[in-house]
């Protein structure tokens, strides 16, 4: 019923004569990200609103809350309402195929963010495997340097492909690196710092000789490195490598002198621009690679401001830095 609904909504606009557009001529992109609640997407979104203004482009942005169901829903309710770009972060991108093929029989432009999907026109996001071998071959030669023979804790989320990809990219740096080590264990922290936490208490408890913690995104990071901590471990010991450094929680923990010694930087407003001037591109006819890649690097305390200048009480990307390491387009 919903479906026809929708188709319903199509045949009235065509019969309409009505274009794929605001009712101004601009253009009209519709955004359901997967959940609004976690300071990575509220980053990205901040960084779209803006761009979408600078650019004359009508935003209308939706949130999931990790609902695959109501992810749908809101997506055929902004392809009713005529947008001519849709972009989903996917809550479970196997679940998107029919989705994706709805909108495009409807004659819209589909852009992914974080997972790409089967039928869409491009992927805006990070190389999630090649990001993960960065943040492992930053670390091995740290623990080269400091003549450090790891134990490893890895925090992930096998649920997202994206998550595994990491950690997968992160062990093969590893494998590659000619080091000895030991990957104490692996645990699914959900991507949330008291899951995190809870996972890390245990495994540190069966491998109190952890000395490094690799978190597939800040929370995941920091969770396990709050679980160090409680759990009267020498945080002297330990180095902590981050993933995202999606705002305030990676920041202060990489700039407060804290095990947290290296992340690997996906800059989230940068990837909000690069939604918006991806959709722009679309409407304009252009062609876009499947992969409309966003930056990454490895941030440190050294090079944070390389990166970043502080404006008040806040850290603000410098989109030009981050430009710079793209391959030209």
């Amino acid at each position: 019923m919903r479906k026809l609904m929708v188709f319903l909504c199509l045949a009235m606009l065509a019969a309409l004569g009505c274009g794929r557009g605001g009712d101004d001529g601009k253009l009209k992109v519709g955004y359901v990200v997967n959940y609004m609640s976690h300071e990575w997407y509220q980053n990205i979104c901040k960084a779209a609103r803006q761009r979408a203004s600078e650019m004359g482009v009508d935003l209308v942005i939706a949130d999931a809350n990790l609902d695959v169901a109501a992810q749908i829903s809101k997506a055929e309710n902004l392809i009713a309402q005529g947008v001519k770009v849709l972009i989903l972060t996917p809550v479970d991108a196997k679940a998107l195929d029919a989705l994706v093929r709805q909108a495009k029989e409807a004659g819209l432009y589909v852009i992914t963010e974080s997972n790409p999907v089967p039928g869409s026109d491009t992927y805006v996001g990070i190389d999630n495997k090649e990001s993960g071998k960065k943040a492992g071959r930053w670390y091995a030669e740290y623990a080269k340097a400091k003549e450090i023979t790891p134990q490893i804790l890895i925090i992930g989320l096998p649920n997202f492909e994206d998550c595994r990809l990491r950690a997968e990219g992160f062990k093969e740096a590893m494998a590659e690196s000619g080091l000895p080590y030991t990957i104490a264990q692996e645990v699914d922290g959900q991507g949330l710092k008291e899951k995190a936490f809870k996972a890390a208490q245990d495994a540190l408890t069966a491998h109190p000789e952890v000395n490094a913690i690799f978190g597939i995104n800040d929370d995941s990071t920091t969770g396990g490195m709050a679980a160090y901590q409680a759990a009267g471990l020498d945080q002297t010991k330990l180095t902590a490598i981050g993933f995202g450094l999606e705002g305030i929680v990676g920041q202060a923990a990489l700039l407060g002198h804290t095990p947290y010694k290296a992340a690997l930087a996906m800059f989230p407003n940068f990837v909000g621009l690069s939604l918006i001037e991806a959709a722009v591109a679309l409407g304009k006819g252009e062609a876009l690679p499947p992969h409309y890649e966003t930056p990454t690097t490895m941030i440190t305390f050294d090079n944070f401001t390389t990166f970043y200048r502080q404006e008040g009480q806040a850290y603000v990307m410098n989109f030009d830095a981050i430009r710079r390491l793209l391959p030209a387009r």
